[in-house]
C-alpha cells in the first residue's frame, strides 16, 4: 500500500483528475495479496505526469505507448502505469476486456494513509462500476465487457481462460461462446503479448484441466496448431495413450513434481538445489520452473513426423527427439521468445530421452554420467526432471518398478552433478590439443579431439588420474587406430 499512498498523496498535490483502474481494485474484494503493479487512468497528459512523479520519487520512468500516452515508473519490483483516459472515464472502462476488471476508483476520494486505504478499497461505496463487475465479483464470473472485445485484442482470448483458473471463477456461458467464436483470432495475436500471456498461464495450477479447455474452445489449434496435430496419433505399450494425451498428462505429472517441491525427483535429496535451479530467471525474463512445463508440452512433437510400423505391428518414432528440437524452435522464434530460453527448451526436447535410456541398463557408470551433462550441459538437470514427468505420463497408473529405478538412475546424475562436478561432470584438462600432437607427433584433425574426450572420460571414470596416465591412454588409443570403434565416444546415445 505504500507505492499507493504516495501516488495519491503526490496526484493530489498535482491536483490531477486520477483514476485507480483495473486488476488492483478488483483485487481488493478478493482479499488478494495486493498486486505488485498499480494502473491510474489520467484526464490530461499522463506521460508527463509519471514523468514527474519518476522524478519527486527516485521511480525509473519507461514511456511504453507514446501514441496512446502509457508511461510506466519502477520502484524496484513495484511499479505504476500511467494511461491517458481514452474518452471519459465510462468509454475508457468501455475499451477494458472484463466486468470484473472494469473497476474504478476517482483518486481523490481515497486517503493517502496507509492505514486507512484496506478498509477504504473494500468498500462498495463510491466505486464506480458501470457494467456491475462487482456483481460478477461475487458471482465469481469472467463476464466479457462487449461481445467485441476479443476482435478488439486477441491476446484477450488467452487471457480469459488464465484469469478464470487464477481467480478460480467460471467463464460466463455467453463468453465462453464469444471465445469459440473468435479463436481463431489468436493466431493472429501480436506475438509477443501473446507470449507474455502465454507464460502467465503455465505458471497456473490444474494444467491438465486449463490445456483440455484451450482444446475443446478451438484456442489450441490456433495458437499451438503442432500440439493439436498429436490428437490421435496412436503409440505401442507401454504407453496407454495417444501423443497428445500424453503430451498433457507429462505437463501435469510435472506440474505434480513441482508443487511437491522436487521432493520426489531424486528421493527427496537436492531439494535446494532444484528450487535454486529452476527459480533462475532466464535472459528474456521468464523462469526455468515456467519454461519446463512448456518444454513438457513440446518433448514429443516430432513424433508425427517420425511415426513409422514395423513389421511386427510395433509404432516408432525414431529420432523424434531431433526433429522434435527443430519443430520447437520454429514455435519459439514464432513466438519471439529469447535466445536463451529457445536454447533451453529446444535443448532439453532434443535431450529428454537420455534418462530413460540410462534407465535401461542396470546401473549408470561415471563415464556415461559424463557423457550425459556433456550432451545436456546447461539442461542436464531440466532433462532429469522432465523425464520423470514423462515415465509418469505413460500410463493412467504410475508403473512403480520403473518408477523407483527412473528416480535411481536421476538420483545418481544430481549426485554426481552437485556432489562431484570436478570429478565426473567436467573434470579438469589434464593436457590441451596442442601439447598432445606435441608428444605424439600427430596432425591437427577431428582425432585429436576425439582422443581428448576419450581421456576427459576416462577420468570421470578414474581410470586417468594425471597427465602421464592421459599419454598413456592416448598412445593406447593410437595403436588401436578407429578411436569410436575402439573408445566408443558416439555422440547420439550413452
Amino acid at each position: 500500500m505504500q507505492l499507493l499512498s504516495t501516488i495519491l498523496a503526490f496526484v493530489r498535490k498535482e491536483n490531477a483528475d486520477a483514476y485507480l483502474v483495473g486488476g488492483f481494485v478488483r483485487d481488493q474484494f478478493l482479499g488478494r495479496t495486493p498486486a505488485r503493479d498499480i494502473d491510474l487512468a489520467i484526464a490530461g497528459n499522463a506521460v508527463a505526469l509519471a514523468r514527474a512523479f519518476a522524478d519527486a520519487n527516485g521511480g525509473a520512468f519507461y514511456l511504453m505507448d507514446a501514441e496512446h500516452g502509457v508511461a510506466r515508473v519502477l520502484f524496484d519490483q513495484d511499479y505504476a502505469d500511467f494511461a491517458d483516459l481514452r474518452g471519459d472515464l465510462h468509454a475508457d472502462l468501455a475499451t477494458r476486456d472484463f466486468t470484473v476488471n472494469a473497476l474504478a476508483r476517482r483518486c481523490d476520494l481515497l486517503s493517502a494513509s496507509p492505514e486507512q486505504l484496506p478498509n477504504q478499497l473494500r468498500d462498495p461505496r463510491d466505486l464506480i462500476d458501470p457494467f456491475r463487475g462487482l456483481d460478477d465479483l461475487r458471482a465469481r464470473k469472467i463476464r466479457a465487457v462487449s461481445d467485441s472485445v476479443f476482435q478488439k485484442d486477441p491476446v484477450r482470448l488467452l487471457r480469459a481462460i488464465r484469469q478464470a483458473g487464477e481467480l478460480d471463477f467460471t467463464l460466463e456461458s455467453e463468453t465462453e461462446t464469444l471465445v469459440y467464436r473468435d479463436a481463431a483470432l489468436l493466431a493472429h495475436a501480436v506475438a509477443e503479448r501473446a507470449r507474455e500471456e502465454w507464460m502467465k498461464c503455465l505458471s497456473l495450477p490444474n494444467m491438465l484441466s486449463f490445456l483440455q479447455r484451450l482444446e475443446r474452445l478451438g484456442l489450441l489449434a490456433a495458437f499451438l496448431p503442432e500440439i493439436s496435430a498429436l490428437k490421435g496419433v496412436a503409440q505401442s505399450p507401454p504407453h496407454e495413450f495417444d501423443v497428445y494425451e500424453h503430451a498433457l498428462r507429462v505437463v501435469a505429472e510435472l506440474e505434480n513434481i513441482q508443487a511437491g517441491g522436487y521432493t520426489s525427483v531424486a528421493n527427496g535429496e537436492f531439494v535446494w538445489q532444484l528450487h535454486s535451479h529452476f527459480s533462475e530467471t532466464l535472459i528474456g525474463g521468464h523462469a526455468r520452473a515456467a519454461l519446463l512445463r512448456f518444454a513438457a508440452l513440446l518433448h514429443d512433437v516430432g513424433k508425427p513426423a517420425t511415426r513409422t510400423i514395423g513389421e511386427n505391428g510395433k509404432i516408432h518414432f525414431y529420432q523424434h527427439e531431433l526433429r522434435g528440437a527443430e519443430i520447437a524452435a520454429s514455435i519459439l522464434r514464432r513466438m519471439r521468445f529469447s535466445n536463451a530460453e529457445t536454447e533451453m527448451i529446444t535443448q532439453i526436447v532434443r535431450h529428454h530421452l537420455r534418462p530413460l535410456w540410462l534407465a535401461e541398463g542396470p546401473t549408470v557408470s561415471n563415464r556415461a554420467t559424463y557423457r550425459y551433462f556433456r550432451a545436456t550441459a546447461k539442461v542436464g538437470v531440466d532433462v532429469c526432471a522432465l523425464s520423470l514427468a514423462d515415465q509418469r505420463g505413460k500410463r493412467s497408473l504410475i508403473d512403480h518398478p520403473a518408477d523407483l529405478h527412473t528416480r535411481a538412475v536421476i538420483h545418481h546424475l544430481l549426485d554426481r552433478y552437485y556432489h562431484a562436478p570436478e570429478i565426473v561432470v567436467a573434470p579438469p584438462r589434464l593436457i590441451d590439443g596442442k601439447a598432445l600432437m606435441e608428444e605424439l607427433k600427430i596432425a591437427p584433425g577431428k582425432r585429436v579431439g576425439e582422443i581428448l574426450e576419450a581421456i576427459r572420460e576416462a577420468q570421470a571414470e578414474g581410470e586417468v588420474k594425471t597427465r602421464e596416465d592421459a599419454l598413456a591412454l592416448a598412445r593406447k588409443i593410437l595403436a588401436a587406430g578407429d578411436t569410436k570403434k575402439n573408445f566408443d565416444i558416439a555422440e547420439h546415445r550413452p
